[in-house]
């Protein structure tokens, strides 16, 4: 075996292979080293800032207790359990103006983007009809609304419902707790009128932005100077114009096609971030990484083709190595 010539040619090739592949791996060490780095940087910024953020609402949250009577013991007891109904909007419009601006640690660059959101929802009385049995207790209503990150959240406007300026307070004052905010309403018969809420705030945050439709009918529309958004989330946007200056979409959905309804008349508070969303995400490009580590896969397969070509040619008879290498010298 050791004296066959075909071992030794073998042998040559596959050391010769090795040579040239040793260099190709460090330098995609050197690729995977630099990309976990990244990595590293995107999450200092996602720390020290704000991560993803998730809006919900703004949607109103009733206290209800209900008094109800069971058997027990051939006596009638009274008992009551309390639970948050949710108040949805008819329809929610949301228009956001997004800036997305770079932070570089070293060499590595992330992004960070800001967003100056309008929200504008209406309510309609009649669907609290099913509130008004002599068995239920109303608590103090409060608008909710809630993030992913609170630390995003910059400046909050005063919100108004029907023209009155109202008050924010922090958290979602819910039970579970939750980041966000709320906005209590003020004493009156609020169960006797629509209610038109409109307010803005600024949200800061890195990656991806989701808003969920919360309303019976929702619109949303961006407007960002960001020119490699990822449209991810439940709803493709309806319209979508991207360019080297930026993109613009717009979101359309009801509650026929996401069963938000539903889903939060069950007066579950909790889960919210599983619920479906408008979301586009701040992606970047590929970069030099991507592209290097690209060239490197190329590289190794070059050298394998060309080492196997090398090895057919040189086994394959001496005409058929004549005639391809005349064709190859006329190509050239």
């Amino acid at each position: 075996m050791l004296k066959s010539p075909l071992f030794w040619k073998m042998t040559t090739l596959f050391g010769a292979v090795l040579l040239l592949l040793i260099p190709i791996m460090l330098i995609r060490q050197v690729i995977v080293e630099r990309a976990d780095y990244r990595s590293d940087v995107e999450d200092a910024i996602r720390q020290s800032t704000s991560g993803p953020q998730k809006l919900v609402g703004p949607l109103i949250a009733i206290p209800v207790t209900e008094l109800y009577t069971v058997q027990e013991e051939d006596k009638t007891v009274e008992r009551k359990r309390s639970f948050i109904h949710f108040w949805l909007p008819e329809s929610l419009m949301v228009d956001g103006n997004q800036n997305v601006e770079e932070r570089k640690i070293g060499i590595y660059t992330g992004q960070v983007w800001h967003s100056d959101l309008t929200l504008k929802a209406d309510f309609d009385v009649s669907r609290l009809s099913e509130l008004n049995a002599p068995n239920i207790i109303l608590g103090k209503p409060f608008i909710v609304i809630s993030v992913g990150d609170a630390r995003g959240i910059g400046v909050v406007k005063a919100p108004e419902v029907n023209g009155t300026a109202l008050t924010i307070e922090p958290g979602t004052g819910l039970e579970q707790g939750g980041q966000g905010v709320h906005i209590p309403l003020p004493e009156g018969d609020w169960r006797k009128q629509n209610l038109k809420l409109n307010m803005a705030l600024n949200l800061s945050g890195t990656g991806d932005l989701s808003v969920v439709p919360a309303g019976r009918n929702s619109e949303m529309t961006l407007t960002s100077n960001w020119p490699h958004p990822s449209f991810l989330g439940d709803f493709l946007p309806a319209k979508r114009e991207v360019s080297e200056s930026g993109f613009q979409a717009q979101w359309q959905s009801s509650w026929f096609a996401n069963n938000l309804g539903e889903r939060f008349a069950s007066g579950n508070d909790t889960g919210w971030e599983n619920f479906p969303a408008f979301s586009v995400a701040v992606t970047t490009p590929a970069d030099q990484y991507q592209l290097t580590d690209r060239a490197t896969k190329y590289a190794i397969l070059l050298i394998a083709l060309t080492f196997m070509a090398f090895f057919v040619f040189e086994r394959s008879p001496r005409n058929v190595y004549t005639q391809c290498n005349i064709y190859w010298w006329g190509f050239h």
